[in-house]
């Protein structure tokens, strides 16, 4: 690996590194800000096929499938006495892992492969969510700083134990 990649790695890791701390800490214009206004945010179905054919989750059938517009709804409806779901907000861990670096050209775009473990607990409900997978990145350079344009989340249970999916992975 060059010396280019591997900084370029770390410093993909560090973005996400923020992401996650921006999501833990319900600061969702900050998390909104690293948007691209060209995303698409996508966490498509995870289905049980027979024997090892891949890839084993849905290509038309999302749990959510948002572009920009719809993001920006969700971001503004979390921050109104609206959002039954997350009142009051969930308190949530974000571990990112794994991170991998497979295209990049300087200045211009990349994808950034990385694996998310998301502790959830709310309110005093004694019990709490672990919603893991798999996430695949793509980004965009853009006034000087990494923007994210593509968001393809691959959870690993095909059936979520979460009462809501009113959170942003």
């Amino acid at each position: 690996m060059s010396l280019e990649k591997m900084l370029a790695t770390y410093e993909f890791e560090q973005w996400l590194y923020r992401e996650a701390e921006l999501l833990d800490h319900i600061d969702f214009d900050g998390w909104f800000s690293l948007m691209h206004s060209s995303l698409s945010y996508q966490m498509p179905v995870r289905v049980n096929k027979e024997g090892t054919e891949r890839p084993d989750y849905a290509a038309d059938m999302f749990s959510f499938n948002d572009d920009i517009e719809l993001l920006s709804l969700r971001v503004e409806r979390l921050k109104t006495d609206y959002a039954w779901a997350e009142i009051p907000p969930s308190r949530t861990r974000r571990y990112v892992s794994n991170v991998k670096l497979s295209d990049y050209v300087p200045n211009e775009k990349a994808s950034v492969n990385s694996y998310l473990l998301i502790y959830r607990s709310r309110s005093t409900d004694i019990h709490h969510d672990l919603i893991s997978g798999e996430r695949r990145d793509e980004f965009i350079y853009e006034d000087g700083v990494w923007k994210l344009s593509k968001r393809v989340f691959i959870v690993d249970q095909t059936t979520l134990n979460t009462r809501n999916l009113a959170i942003f992975v």
